[in-house]
């Protein structure tokens, strides 16, 4: 475990940075709420939309989609409300699934689930992982894009489909929650991988925070349609993971509403120059596993250069999270090379692979604090390990020796969290050139 905060408090401290120009950037989140009595009256009120008793009301059965473990959707709290208003509009428990919409993620098990739902509902509901590679998926459409679309049969088949997510800035669909319930969490793999291709990825307006002009965003938003997304309960929440906000209703309108909030308040302007020194972390509970690790390289990819210097804390409890991830990597000379493997032979998990290499093109020196995965592991990725947060200090200090006198250091914690802004206009990354895309592989599927 790494309390992420309590290590940049100790870095801004340390004397391995006496004489830097250290800034800490912050959002300045607003006060969190008391969420029974929010979620009450965003059900009593929910945006463009019917209430859920009467969207049920006729209906033979229903599912509720939510997240896996990455995302940190109050399950628990929202349940009892929602499946309480499907039971009084005349649908019983045991017409009542919930399916874990864990995309191309790994299934959770049994003891996680009872984590993620609380065991009650385990017992009372039927509850089950999404398989994208089940042999019944159920097709319920053609994108505008052309991609076939592919859902769990459980879902397509119930008479009311209803979501929870948590809303935040996202590295590639501009934000998390509201139509990524269907595209990605429970699409068929080959649906899932054509939105996540190369060519859509490496797209200047799949970034975070980006919605107007995000093609990956666009097409999520077709699915959710085509497979009849009924109704949504989605919550923005804290750095201490308390809720800020909730809204129900229409998956467009209220995911909107919940954009609008994160905007009030999670907008940070940067400096203007490249930064000297990035130290940075995930926090909970994207400090799973290195996979969700990469997120927060993202979002600081516009602040840096090839000179810059990051440092990444994160616990990576379950390790690298996939091995997919790797794969580019092994015995690569180097991120160009990683580059081209990903467009070469794409699988859905070498999305970060692809972010990470696109990273370390731009910003070679990343210094990482992982105690969950191997040394190897992170070399192999083309990181610099470090056996603590503080030695990670002492290799980027030693790194910035020859600097000038008063290097800029950035103490940044959870940064994929925040808008970022440079001279009041929203910070693009700095894409790297993408390989001609391959004929050849899974790969050419996406494209």
């Amino acid at each position: 475990m790494i309390d992420l905060d309590a290590a940049l408090d100790h870095a801004a401290s340390s004397p391995l940075l006496a004489g830097c120009a250290i800034r800490r950037p912050a959002v300045a989140e607003p006060a969190p709420i008391e969420l029974e009595p929010a979620l009450a009256e965003a059900l009593r009120q929910p945006i463009d939309s019917p209430r859920l008793p009467e969207l049920a009301r006729g209906r033979d059965s229903a599912v509720i989609i939510t997240a896996d473990a990455t995302r940190a959707v109050p399950n628990r709290a929202l349940l009892p409300a929602v499946v309480a208003a499907l039971n009084g509009a005349g649908i019983p428990d045991q017409r009542i699934s919930v399916v874990v919409g864990t995309g191309a993620h790994r299934p959770l098990a049994p003891d996680e689930l009872a984590q993620l739902l609380g065991q009650e509902w385990v017992r009372r509901l039927r509850v089950t992982n999404h398989d994208p590679r089940a042999g019944d998926l159920i097709k319920v459409g053609v994108t505008p894009r052309g991609n076939e679309l592919l859902v769990n049969r459980l879902v397509a088949e119930a008479g009311l489909r209803v979501a929870f997510g948590q809303v935040e800035p996202h590295e590639f669909a501009g934000y998390t929650g509201g139509r990524k319930a269907i595209l990605p969490s429970v699409a068929g793999y080959d649906t899932i991988i054509r939105n996540h291709s190369v060519q859509m990825l490496a797209h200047p307006g799949a970034r975070p925070g980006e919605l107007a002009e995000n093609p990956i965003h666009a097409e999520m938003v077709a699915a959710a349609r085509m497979a009849r997304l009924d109704f949504i309960v989605n919550v923005v929440i804290d750095r201490e993971l308390r809720p800020l906000a909730v809204a129900a209703g229409d998956f467009e309108a209220a995911h909107r509403h919940l954009v609008r909030f994160i905007e009030q308040f999670a907008t940070l302007v940067v400096p203007e120059s490249p930064v000297d020194l990035v130290v940075t972390g995930p926090g909970q509970p994207l400090d799973f596993n290195l996979y969700q690790s990469i997120k927060p390289l993202v979002a600081v990819e516009p602040l840096v250069d090839e000179h810059s210097v990051v440092v990444l804390l994160s616990a990576c409890r379950d390790g690298a999270g996939s091995d997919e991830m790797l794969e580019p990597f092994a015995g690569s000379a180097g991120p160009r090379e990683a580059l081209a493997r990903v467009n070469r032979a794409y699988t859905i998990e070498k999305d970060h692979s692809f972010f990470l290499a696109r990273f370390l093109s731009r910003c070679p020196q990343v210094i990482a604090h992982c105690p969950g995965v191997s040394d190897a592991a992170l070399r192999a990725l083309l990181l610099e390990p470090a056996a603590s947060p503080e030695d990670a200090l002492v290799q980027a200090r030693r790194r910035l020796a020859s600097r000038r006198a008063d290097p800029l250091v950035l103490l940044f914690p959870r940064p994929q969290r925040s808008l970022i802004r440079r001279g009041g206009q929203r910070v693009p990354p700095s894409h790297a050139p993408i390989p001609a895309p391959s004929t050849a592989g899974r790969g050419s599927a996406g494209e």
